[in-house]
């Protein structure tokens, strides 16, 4: 994904909170089921505000401040695989004071790449084990496309 990290910001910033939402969507389904009813409804509602904030063209999610509150203690109970890193994931899309920009996309892609390697429990971190993992070449081949498709032609 590395080569792709500096054309992010070529990217338009509705654009980018598009493509975010979209691999949250998609992460946040290859995960699964997630256990814990307050991570997955904080996740579900998180969720739900990206969708409108993309729908409205806007450059962030806009969190309620009850829901910003709420963050460290959900975070408290986010020990299934992968869900602390979508909650990060989200939280970087609300918390981007310029709006989303490149580095934070970037940010946001590899939190979700490393939420579904904490998922798929690969053993070892290292190149040759993720390149063994078929969700993990899934999950570079899909991220790489949606950057590809959202570039300026």
């Amino acid at each position: 994904m590395q080569p792709l990290r500096g054309e992010l910001q070529d990217i338009q910033p509705p654009q980018r909170l598009a493509l975010a939402m979209t691999a949250m969507e998609w992460t946040r389904n290859a995960m699964g089921q997630i256990e814990v009813e307050e991570v997955r409804g904080y996740l579900d509602r998180g969720m739900a505000a990206g969708r409108e904030a993309v729908a409205a063209g806007r450059d962030k999610i806009e969190l309620s401040d009850e829901v910003l509150d709420e963050y460290e203690d959900v975070l408290d109970l986010a020990e299934e695989p992968g869900t602390s890193h979508m909650m990060s994931a989200l939280l970087a899309c609300a918390d981007a004071p310029d709006g989303l920009t490149g580095e934070v996309l970037y940010g946001v892609l590899s939190f979700c790449y490393e939420g579904l390697l904490d998922r798929e429990e690969v053993p070892e971190w290292t190149e040759e084990a993720e390149r063994a993992n078929a969700r993990c070449v899934e999950t570079i081949a899909f991220q790489k496309r949606l950057v590809r498709e959202a570039m300026p032609h």
